[in-house]
């Protein structure tokens, strides 16, 4: 069989796509023991910090669409690590964290913190200042 190389591609958006992918990889696989992915221990902290907020409210502080919220917010519900204070399943529900939600959080804390430390090794601390600078950028185009 033969060794087939990714080609150089001069597309920003399929780069900036493959090094999402590659650190997605990375930060789940940090993650893996835990049985989160980086999205859910994201969206975990993100509620944390709204303490309750409606799925709409979380795509918008996530910047994320509703239907990748939906979808996690079904999963870490299942496992008893948010809980819908709304009486019936309605699009405006609101969400937040139960105590189990809040241990599996902080026992992730560690491993989110040492992917980032590596992450920031890795690239440099004046190299993150930057790809920070022009992923806002990017965000607000």
């Amino acid at each position: 069989m033969r060794e087939i190389s990714p080609r150089n591609n001069p597309c920003y958006c399929i780069n900036l796509k493959r090094a999402t992918n590659s650190i997605t990889k990375f930060y789940d696989k940090k993650l893996e023991d835990t049985g989160l992915t980086v999205s859910q221990f994201s969206l975990l902290n993100d509620i944390k910090l709204l303490e309750s907020c409606s799925k709409v409210e979380l795509a918008d502080y996530a910047k994320l669409d509703r239907s990748t919220i939906t979808r996690n917010l079904k999963i870490l519900r299942e496992r008893g690590y948010i809980i819908d204070l709304s009486t019936n399943e309605s699009r405006d529900s609101q969400v937040s964290l139960t105590d189990l939600g809040l241990e599996k959080l902080e026992s992730c804390n560690l491993l989110w913190k040492e992917a980032q430390k590596y992450i920031q090794e890795k690239v440099g601390s004046d190299n993150i200042k930057q790809l920070r600078k022009i992923l806002d950028v990017i965000e607000n185009l």
